[in-house]
């Protein structure tokens, strides 16, 4: 396979927090990879550094030469006077390019040079761009195209940059959250548009249902180390339990040996030979390995609850409603310790309004509606509207 992008060595700190060390990794054409690693363990990070968008401390980067990448941040900007579709084309690759220049030279008394911009439009296929562009736009539910990127929601913003990400077609593509505000509809139509893309992927994502459609191979950031998986998530679920196993039975094995090597160094005369030196030296080695804090700890809310009862909250006879849009009609329902409801509906139906109204940060247009007021509820709360977001429901539930 051709060799696409390959770091080596690299490592990233702030102040004295090291995010990685020397960690080495290549990805090749084809390849399509998933990033996992603990919050706060540099997923991000590294995604801007491999962009060119945040420097590092040491190692080597290499692409190789002419290849189109494209970078879909977690939070991407426009200037705010863009439209829609300007920002769609805002980092565009060489097919872009080629627009502005023949829109700039439409512009300009006389058309000068619009012959060979003519030829080179339809070389490369040009007249159809902006065409692409609207449909995918339309298939992530964005269709006012002339709407100003300052009048957008964060939501609607994320998907005009992924249909930017996409229009430009790169020969690598590197997504941060990619299912972030996309609803059922558009997220199956993103698992089939890059199953079906003659692209490479890295990727970081919390939906681990789209990571195990779409992604065949696994990168680890553990300890801040790399470690590769050669399959796809529910692969690397199995192969890293067996990692975990074998590295907590290394260090039970060198802690056992180290307190029988510590007793010798205790009482191991000063005088000493180049064999007693060896085991010395040996002696510091195991050292390092008995110690090891080895963390297994999976990416879990810890959260403590404590209440009375069993009644969590009440509603009776609620109604919301914008103008038209009716979010609630006359609903009633009693939530129950340890009950699991989970939220589904397209966009814009109120599932968020609904998380809001528990909150306390939205009120119902009838009477108000009774809930246990607990802090620790609140904080679930919080929590499960920012799952909702990222993540498929189905899969958070069962974890």
């Amino acid at each position: 396979m051709v060799s696409y992008l390959q770091v080596d060595g690299l490592t990233k700190s702030f102040g004295d927090l090291i995010l990685f060390k020397d960690i080495s990794f290549g990805i090749a054409e084809g390849q399509r990879v998933g990033l996992i690693a603990k919050n706060g363990a540099g997923k991000t990070t590294l995604l801007n550094i491999l962009s060119g968008k945040e420097g590092y401390d040491g190692g080597n980067i290499v692409y190789r030469r002419d290849l189109k990448v494209a970078y879909l941040e977690q939070d991407p900007h426009y200037p705010e006077e863009l439209t829609v579709l300007e920002a769609c084309f805002h980092h565009g690759n060489s097919t872009v390019e080629l627009i502005k220049e023949y829109e700039k030279c439409m512009e300009t008394e006389g058309h000068p040079g619009l012959e060979e911009l003519l030829i080179r439009m339809e070389h490369e296929k040009a007249w159809d761009y902006e065409r692409q562009a609207k449909q995918i736009l339309s298939q992530l539910k964005i269709r006012d195209f002339n709407q100003k990127v300052k009048h957008l929601s964060g939501g609607q913003l994320k998907r005009v940059a992924l249909a930017n990400t996409l229009i430009t077609e790169p020969d690598l593509l590197i997504l941060d959250e990619p299912t972030n505000h996309l609803d059922l509809d558009m997220t199956e139509w993103l698992e089939e548009y890059l199953q079906r893309a003659n692209l490479s992927l890295l990727m970081v994502t919390h939906d681990r249902y789209f990571l195990d459609r779409v992604c065949s191979e696994i990168l680890e950031i553990d300890n801040r180390q790399v470690y590769q998986y050669k399959g796809n998530y529910t692969y690397y679920l199995e192969k890293r339990e067996e990692r975990v196993n074998a590295v907590t039975v290394e260090i039970e094995r060198a802690n056992n040996l180290y307190r029988t090597e510590l007793e010798w160094m205790r009482r191991m005369p000063q005088a000493r030979g180049h064999k007693a030196r060896y085991r010395e030296d040996a002696f510091y080695e195991l050292e390092k390995v008995a110690k090891q804090r080895f963390n297994n700890d999976n990416v879990k809310l810890d959260v403590k609850a404590s209440y009375i009862g069993s009644k969590i909250f009440e509603a009776e006879h609620l109604f919301k409603s914008f103008g038209d849009l009716k979010i609630l009609d006359d609903f009633s329902y009693i939530f129950s310790r340890y009950e699991k409801m989970g939220i589904v509906g397209n966009n814009g139906t109120g599932k968020s309004t609904f998380i809001k109204m528990l909150m306390g940060e939205v009120q119902p247009d009838s009477v108000p509606l009774i809930l246990v007021k607990r802090y620790d509820l609140v904080i679930i709360l919080k929590m499960a509207c920012s799952l909702m977001i990222s993540s498929r429901l189905l899969m958070w539930c069962k974890t």
